[in-house]
């Protein structure tokens, strides 16, 4: 029996390489089980081997790779079983154009060992707005965004366990795209981990507990998203209603408080904050401020400054 403390996911020192070309080193990741990830990284980073190594596809050359619990291994017919727990989802569906929709799912749902549950299946089609005659329609008559949408069926219609995504979201109307975060989150509830990979990093924001970002193949960040920008920058821009000081004495002031260099637009003062908030705030204090904007750094400047 598994133990509810085993992570959904885990990663123990894996390396792989293709040819001469190292795609991923040593790398060490945990998922916990209930848990929304993002997975980060540029391209050629490392993500796709990683997902492929999830999904038992490719076989590491050094490390282990735990799901659910279970070590996978490719040629090990005891890994069958933990990946009958798996959804997948690709970035670019590629489907059969000759089936109908709904003969394309039902032939992947006859592959799952768990039996399939029609009014869940019922439910995914109208949240995704997928039409009974859209079902019936062979599937080389659909259009990008409908060929994601049979894929996101055929990823939760046996109500997976861990559900792994590759850019989930790629050719979704943002109508899509509101019903895949609602379904993600219903999955969440029911106990289901996420793991998915992205390029959209406000829908990683919106979603994600936690996120790893990825560089040539190494892990150079673990947290969480609130942890993370704690340690990164802030933008900073200030208006006073009156200037007693020089420019330059004024810059001079903003840079012994903040450590920053302040440049003057206009009746406007912008600088980038790093560290502690109190001291410009103190020093604001003695002047008056006309306006006051700081905003939080979002996760393209995190991205940014590790890579």
């Amino acid at each position: 029996m598994l133990h509810l403390a085993e992570p959904a996911i885990e990663l123990a020192g894996v390396t792989k390489h293709y040819g001469s070309r190292l795609a991923v080193s040593d790398l060490n990741l945990r998922v916990n089980r209930g848990e929304m990830f993002g997975f980060l990284g540029p391209n050629g980073a490392g993500k796709t081997t990683t997902i492929r190594l999830l999904l038992g596809l490719l076989q590491p050359e050094a490390g282990r790779v735990f799901l659910l619990g279970q070590e996978l291994s490719v040629g090990k017919r005891e890994s069958l079983s933990v990946r009958a727990r798996l959804g997948f989802l690709p970035d670019i569906a590629r489907i059969d154009g000759g089936f109908r929709g709904l003969e394309w799912l039902d032939y992947l749902a006859a592959l799952q060992t768990k039996p399939l549950d029609p009014v869940y299946r019922r439910q995914l089609f109208e949240q995704l707005e997928l039409a009974e005659a859209d079902l019936q329609r062979r599937v080389k008559t659909y259009s990008r965004g409908m060929r994601q949408k049979l894929a996101i069926v055929q990823a939760l219609q046996h109500r997976p366990a861990l559900l792994i995504m590759d850019e989930p979201t790629e050719g979704l109307d943002p109508l899509a795209k509101r019903a895949l975060f609602n379904l993600l989150s219903q999955a969440r509830q029911n106990g289901a981990t996420v793991f998915f990979s992205s390029h959209v990093l406000s829908e990683v924001e919106r979603l994600c507990d936690r996120v790893a970002l990825i560089r040539a193949g190494q892990l150079v960040a673990l947290d969480s998203i609130a942890n993370l920008r704690e340690r990164q920058t802030r933008r900073v821009e200030v208006a006073f209603e009156s200037e007693a000081l020089p420019q330059a004495e004024m810059a001079a002031l903003f840079e012994q408080a903040t450590g920053s260099l302040a440049q003057r637009e206009g009746e406007r003062w912008r600088l980038i904050l790093k560290g502690e908030l109190n001291p410009l705030l103190q020093l604001l204090a003695q002047h008056p401020v006309k306006d006051l904007v700081i905003e939080p750094a979002d996760l393209e400047d995190i991205l940014l400054s590790y890579y």
